[in-house]
C-alpha cells in the first residue's frame, strides 16, 4: 500500500485488541454493519490503478493467492499450496472450489492473468514496480500456476501477497484501463462483495456467502468518505459512523479522550520523504545536500507524528529495517540539521545564491503545515520554495503522472517486511516512469544492477547489498528521509479490531463486541 495506506501499502508484528464497549450510535442500526469513513474517496477498485487508501476495500473484496501472517511470514490464500522448483520457478496449486461472488469458479487462467496483467504497458499498472522480475505467468493445469521470473527475487512471494490480487480474466481484458471503476466495477472471491460503488455517495459492501473461507463477522460495511479531519473525528464521536483507519497521529490527543471510542496505534510499515526530482537546479547534487542540512527534520517529525513516531534517517520503513538488521542498522551519510552546512553546500552548487523552485502540493491533505515548515526552513538559506496547492484528486493524478515533480513531500505504506518492496519502487528507472513512485526521477542502469543484487541474494550477501544501495541514496539524496510513524484506528467500542503491521484485510479483522 502504497501512498498513505497502501495504505497499503498497515501496522504490527505484535497484536492490537480494541477493547469491547458501548458508545452513541445511530438507532436501528444492525450489530453487524460497520460504518467505516475514510479521508479520500476510493478512486479505483482496482490496485492497478489505485496503490493508495483504495486497498482497504480492495483487499475486503479481492482475493490474493498467497497472504502474509502475523509475523509478516507467507501463507497460502486462494494457492492452497506451492513448491519452488529453482531459483526462478515458483508453482502454485489452487483451492478447489474457490468461487467469484456471482458463483463463477476462480480458474487458474484467471488467476494467471490477474498477476500477468501488472506487466502490460497498456495497463499502466501502479503496481508494475512489484512484478518487474516476472517473466511469464501460465495456467499450466486446471488449479496450476506456474510463474516463471527473469532472476531470482526474494520478495516475489511477499508482495505477490498485495500485488496479485484475482479478479476474472474476461472482465480484465475487457477493461485494461477502468477496471475497478464505479462504471466498471470489479468482481472477487474474497469474504465481501460491492453492492454499491460512487466517488460522491460511498461504497457499500455485503458479506460474500461464497466466499470459501471463514464466514465473516460482519454482514454490512458501509464506506464513506469524510475529508476534514475535525469532521471525521466528530462523526466517530456522536457515532454517526463506527471507525476509522485516518487519525492523524500529530492530533492524537484529541481522538484518546474520545468517550465511547478506543484509539489505539500500531507501528506503521511507512516511510515519510521529501522526493528531490533531479532537474533544474535540484539536478545538482550540492542543492539536494543543502536541503538536506536546511530542513528540521525533528521538528517536522514531532510536528507530524505527534510523538507517535521518529526522525527517519534511512529510506526503508523501520519494521524493514529492524527485519534485515535487527538492532544494528547501518551508518550511512547524514545530514544533520545545521544551517551552516547547508550555506556551505549551496555555495559549492551552481545556485550559490540560491533560487525558486514551484512546489506542487495536496491542499486538502496532512502534509500542509509541513510543506509550509519546509518552504520557511530552506528560504533562510536563500532557496524560495513556491507552493502551489492543488485539489487532492488533481494533485495524486498530476504526480502520478510525473507532472511538475520538484520538492514533494510523500508518506508511503508498504506492506511486507522486505526491503525489496520498497527500494525498486523509489529507485529504480521502471519506476521513474508515468504511474511509478519514483517521483525523484533518479536512477542509474548501476544502481539498477545493485537492485537486481537486493533481491536476488539471500543472507549476509543481501544485507550488504541493501546497505549499498542505502548508501548510495544517503549519498546522493534524490530523498530526504523524515519520518516513521505509527497507524492510529478509532473504533467505537461496539466492535473490536485485532490487526498487526502485516494485517492485509483491515475491515475483515473488524468483529462486532462478544462475537
Amino acid at each position: 500500500m502504497r501512498s498513505a495506506t497502501a495504505l497499503p501499502r498497515v501496522a504490527l508484528a505484535a497484536l492490537l485488541l480494541l477493547s469491547a464497549g458501548c458508545a452513541g450510535s445511530k438507532q436501528g442500526q444492525a450489530a453487524d454493519t460497520l460504518r467505516w469513513a475514510m479521508s479520500d474517496v476510493p478512486n479505483s477498485l482496482d490496485i492497478a490503478h489505485a496503490f493508495n487508501t483504495s486497498t482497504i476495500v480492495q483487499f475486503a473484496v479481492l482475493d490474493t493467492m498467497v497472504t502474509l501472517g502475523k509475523k509478516g511470514e507467507v501463507l497460502p490464500s486462494v494457492a492452497e499450496s506451492w513448491t519452488h522448483p529453482d531459483p526462478r520457478t515458483y508453482v502454485f496449486t489452487m483451492r478447489e472450489g474457490v468461487k467469484f461472488s456471482d458463483g463463477n469458479p476462480v480458474t487458474a487462467e484467471d488467476a494467471a492473468f490477474s498477476l500477468s496483467r501488472h506487466t502490460d504497458p497498456k495497463v499502466a499498472s501502479q503496481a508494475a514496480s512489484y512484478v518487474t522480475t516476472v517473466k511469464k505467468v501460465e495456467a499450466t493445469g486446471p488449479r496450476t500456476v506456474t510463474v516463471t521470473l527473469s532472476r531470482p527475487n526474494q520478495a516475489f512471494l511477499p508482495t505477490a501477497a498485495l500485488a496479485w490480487q484475482i479478479v476474472p480474466k474476461k472482465l480484465a481484458e475487457a477493461h485494461p484501463q477502468d477496471l475497478g471503476s464505479p462504471e466498471v466495477g470489479t468482481l472477487g472471491s474474497g469474504p465481501f462483495k460491492v453492492t454499491k460503488y460512487s466517488l460522491t455517495q460511498g461504497v457499500t459492501l455485503e458479506r460474500n456467502p461464497l466466499y470459501w473461507g471463514p464466514k465473516p463477522a460482519l454482514r454490512r460495511i458501509e464506506l464513506k468518505t469524510i475529508s476534514d479531519p475535525e469532521t471525521l473525528r466528530l462523526a466517530v464521536s456522536s457515532g454517526e459512523v463506527d471507525g476509522t483507519a485516518d487519525v492523524r497521529t500529530s492530533e492524537a490527543r484529541k481522538w484518546t479522550s474520545l468517550p465511547g471510542v478506543t484509539t489505539s496505534f500500531v507501528p506503521a510499515d511507512n516511510i515519510a520523504f521529501l522526493s528531490l526530482a533531479v532537474q533544474g537546479p535540484l539536478k545538482d547534487v550540492h542543492v539536494r545536500r543543502a536541503i538536506a542540512h536546511a530542513v528540521d527534520r525533528a521538528a517536522l517529525a514531532q510536528l507530524m507524528t505527534g510523538g507517535h513516531g521518529g526522525q527517519a534517517d534511512l529510506l526503508l520503513p523501520k519494521p524493514q529495517l529492524t527485519a534485515i538488521y535487527g538492532a544494528d542498522w547501518p551508518a550511512v551519510p547524514s545530514y544533520a540539521h545545521d544551517l551552516e552546512a547547508a550555506k556551505a553546500e549551496l555555495a559549492k552548487s551552481a545556485y550559490p545564491h540560491g533560487f525558486t523552485l514551484a512546489a506542487p502540493y495536496d491542499s486538502g491533505g496532512a502534509h500542509v503545515k509541513a510543506m509550509q515548515a519546509v518552504a520557511a526552513d530552506l528560504a533562510k538559506i536563500g532557496i524560495t520554495l513556491e507552493l502551489k496547492p492543488l485539489p487532492t484528486e488533481k494533485y495524486f493524478t498530476q504526480r502520478m503522472s510525473h507532472e511538475g515533480l520538484s520538492v514533494q513531500m510523500s508518506n508511503l505504506y508498504y506492506g511486507t517486511p522486505d526491503p525489496s518492496e520498497v527500494l525498486p519502487d523509489l529507485l529504480s528507472r521502471a519506476s521513474a516512469q508515468p504511474q511509478g513512485f519514483n517521483f525523484s526521477l533518479y536512477g542509474t542502469a548501476a544502481l539498477d544492477a545493485e537492485l537486481d543484487d537486493v533481491g536476488s541474494l539471500e543472507g549476509e550477501a543481501r544485507r550488504e547489498a541493501i546497505t549499498k544501495v542505502l548508501t548510495e541514496a544517503a549519498d546522493q539524496v534524490p530523498y530526504l528521509p523524515l519520518f516513521h510513524s505509527e497507524v492510529a484506528y478509532a473504533l467505537n467500542k461496539r466492535f473490536t479490531l485485532d490487526v498487526g503491521t502485516w494485517t492485509i484485510d483491515v475491515l475483515g479483522a473488524v468483529r462486532p463486541a462478544g462475537a
